[in-house]
C-alpha cells in the first residue's frame, strides 16, 4: 500500500506535468480532461488525478463544470491585457519598494536566477525558462516584503505566458528573453528609482512586443528541424533532386513519380505480416459513377486481431494508394495488434469531391457490415486522408450511422483559406510541401461548383463538430497545414467531442512516412496506438 508521502509525490509529479502541458499550450483551452482517461494514460489512480486537478483549479488553469466535466481554462486577449496592466503596476511598485531593502546577497541571488534562465534557453527549454522567469520576479516581491501579492503575480504571469504561447505567431528568442532580466538588475544596482521603474515597465511591456526581432528565419529550415528530421530532409533532397514538378505532369505521370518517391519507405517484411488483397463491391447508393474499390487487410502474422482500423491515406486527394502507405499501416498493425484496412478510393481530378469521400464512407459501411467479431473499430488518416476521415464521420453522424470508437487525424487539411500563419512561415518550399502545391491539390479535388451546404464536407472545420467520436489531432510544427490542426482543436474545444491535441516539434509534413529513420515518427505511431488501446479498454 502506498504511503502518504508516495501518494503526495505522485500528485506533485502529475500536477507539474499537466501544468507544463497547459502553460505551453500542449493542452489547449477548452480541451476536456477526463479523470479516468488520465489515470489510465498516466498509470496512476483516479484519486491522484483528482488531487492534481484540484491544484490546477486553484491556479486557474482548469475549469470544473460538474456534469460538463473538466476543461482547460480559456485564455482571452482581453483578460491577458488586463492581467498585463495589473502585472506592470505590481512589478513596478515591488521593484521600487525593493530598493529600500536590497542587499548585495539579493543581487547575487537574482544573477544566479538569470544564469539559470540562460542555461534553460540554451537547452531550448521554454517551460524551464518560464519557471525561472517567475522565480526572478517573485524574488523581487520577497525583497519588497509583499507575500500576499505573490499569488496575484503568479496568476498574471501564467495568463500572460499562455496567451503569448497560444497565439503561436512568433518563435520566442529564449536567450534574449533571459538576458533582458539583466537590464533590471543593472537598474537596481544604480539605486535610482526612476531607472528601476522604467526598466521593469519596459520589461513587462516587451512580453507582447512585436518589434523585438523574435520572428523566425523562415529561410533557414536546418535551424528549425530536429537532427533526425534534418538528416532525412537532406537525404530526400539529394535523392529527389532530378524528379520533375508533379504539378506540371498528367495525373498518371504524377502518380508514377509519387510511387517512386515513396517506394523505399514502404518495404516491409512480408513474413511478419498477413496481407490480404480484395475488392469492396460497387456502392449501389452512389449518385456518381463508381467501381469496385481495391482494398487491403494487413495484420501481424500468426496473431489474432484485437480490433479493426480503417486507414485512409494522404496524397492531396490526387496521389497514393495502399501500397504507398503500406509502411504506416504495417507499423500501426504491429503496435495496436489490430487488423488494418486500407482502400484505394477514387482520386482527383478524374473523380473530384465528393467521389473519394463517398468511397471511404461506403468502404466503412461495407467493412463494418462484414464484421461479426464485436471488436472495436477505429479510423485514422494523414493529410488529405485525415480530411476524408473527419468528413466521413460527419456524414455518418448526419445519417445516424455507427461511428468508429475513435479517430487519429495526422497533419490534416481541414480549412479552405491559405492566409494562415503557418503557410506564411513554412509554405515557400523550404520545408517540403508548399502553399502553391497545396492549392493545386485542392483545385484538383474541389468541384467547379460547390454549394454552401456542401462546404463542411470539403472543409470539415466549418462543420458542427459536436457528438463525434474521440479524436487524436496531431500537427507537425514545420508544416504549412499546422494551423489547420490548431484551428480544428480550438473549435473542438467549444464542443462536447473529446479530443487530444499534440504538435510534434521539429518535423515537416509527411513525417509519419519516414519512421525507418525518424524517432519522432515512431513516437507518433506509438501515441496513436496508445490512444486506440486506451479507448478500446474504456
Amino acid at each position: 500500500m502506498a504511503t502518504r508521502k508516495e501518494t503526495s509525490s505522485k500528485v506533485d509529479d502529475l500536477y507539474r506535468r499537466l501544468k507544463r502541458q497547459i502553460v505551453m499550450s500542449e493542452l489547449l483551452p477548452g480541451q476536456q480532461l477526463v479523470e479516468l482517461e488520465l489515470a489510465g494514460a498516466l498509470g496512476c489512480s483516479q484519486s491522484t488525478v483528482r488531487e492534481a486537478l484540484l491544484r490546477l483549479q486553484e491556479d486557474g488553469l482548469i475549469v470544473r463544470q460538474g456534469y460538463r466535466g473538466t476543461t482547460v481554462s480559456p485564455v482571452t486577449p482581453v483578460e491577458s491585457e488586463i492581467f498585463l496592466e495589473l502585472r506592470r503596476m505590481l512589478e513596478v511598485r515591488a521593484a521600487r519598494l525593493s530598493l529600500e531593502r536590497l542587499t548585495e546577497a539579493d543581487i547575487e541571488a537574482l544573477e544566479r536566477i538569470v544564469e539559470a534562465m540562460e542555461e534553460a534557453a540554451t537547452r531550448d527549454d521554454g517551460y524551464a525558462l518560464f519557471e525561472k522567469d517567475l522565480e526572478f520576479h517573485m524574488k523581487l516581491f520577497e525583497i519588497a516584503c509583499l507575500p500576499a501579492l505573490t499569488p496575484v503575480l503568479t496568476r498574471c504571469s501564467v495568463v500572460n505566458h499562455r496567451n503569448k504561447i497560444s497565439q503561436s505567431e512568433k518563435r520566442r528568442a529564449l536567450l534574449e528573453t533571459a538576458q533582458r532580466h539583466r537590464n533590471i538588475i543593472g537598474a537596481l544596482q544604480t539605486g535610482n528609482g526612476e531607472f528601476v521603474e522604467e526598466a521593469v515597465s519596459h520589461h513587462v511591456s516587451s512580453i507582447f512586443d512585436t518589434t523585438s526581432g523574435d520572428t523566425p528565419d523562415v529561410r533557414s529550415p536546418a535551424s528549425r528541424m530536429s537532427d533526425a528530421m534534418r538528416n532525412v530532409f537532406v537525404q530526400l533532397a539529394r535523392e529527389e533532386a532530378d524528379y520533375p514538378n508533379v504539378t506540371t505532369l498528367s495525373p498518371a505521370e504524377g502518380r508514377k513519380i509519387f510511387e517512386q518517391r515513396h517506394a523505399r519507405w514502404n518495404r516491409i517484411d512480408a513474413q511478419r505480416f498477413a496481407i490480404e488483397r480484395f475488392e469492396i463491391p460497387q456502392n449501389p447508393f452512389s449518385r456518381h459513377p463508381t467501381r469496385p474499390i481495391p482494398a487491403v487487410r494487413i495484420q501481424t502474422a500468426n496473431a489474432e486481431s484485437k480490433g479493426k482500423l480503417l486507414y485512409i491515406h494522404g496524397g492531396g486527394w490526387t496521389f497514393g494508394n495502399t501500397d504507398s502507405f503500406m509502411g504506416i499501416m504495417s507499423r500501426l498493425a504491429e503496435r495496436t495488434g489490430f487488423a488494418v484496412f486500407g482502400v484505394d478510393y477514387a482520386l482527383a481530378p478524374e473523380f473530384p469531391f465528393p467521389c473519394g469521400l463517398n468511397d471511404c464512407t461506403w468502404a466503412w459501411r461495407w467493412l463494418r457490415g462484414q464484421d461479426t467479431s464485436g471488436q472495436p473499430w477505429f479510423v485514422a488518416g494523414d493529410s488529405s486522408g485525415a480530411n476524408l476521415a473527419l468528413a466521413m464521420m460527419l456524414d455518418l453522424r448526419s445519417l445516424d450511422e455507427l461511428q468508429p470508437l475513435g479517430a487519429a487525424l495526422v497533419y490534416g487539411v481541414y480549412c479552405g483559406e491559405e492566409g494562415k500563419e503557418s503557410h506564411h512561415l513554412f509554405g515557400q518550399g523550404q520545408f517540403g510541401l508548399t502553399t502553391e502545391r497545396m492549392a493545386w491539390f485542392l483545385d484538383n479535388y474541389r468541384p467547379a461548383e460547390l454549394p454552401d451546404f456542401a462546404r463542411p464536407r470539403l472543409f470539415p472545420v466549418e462543420a458542427d463538430l459536436h457528438d463525434l467520436p474521440a479524436l487524436l489531432i496531431i500537427a507537425a510544427e514545420l508544416d504549412p497545414l499546422r494551423d489547420d490542426s490548431i484551428k480544428l482543436a480550438r473549435k473542438l474545444a467549444l464542443t462536447n467531442t473529446p479530443f487530444e491535441f499534440s504538435q510534434v516539434a521539429g518535423v515537416i509534413h509527411n513525417f509519419l512516412q519516414w519512421s525507418d529513420a525518424l524517432p519522432e515518427a515512431v513516437a507518433t505511431l506509438d501515441n496513436i496506438a496508445a490512444f486506440m488501446q486506451l479507448r478500446s479498454s474504456m
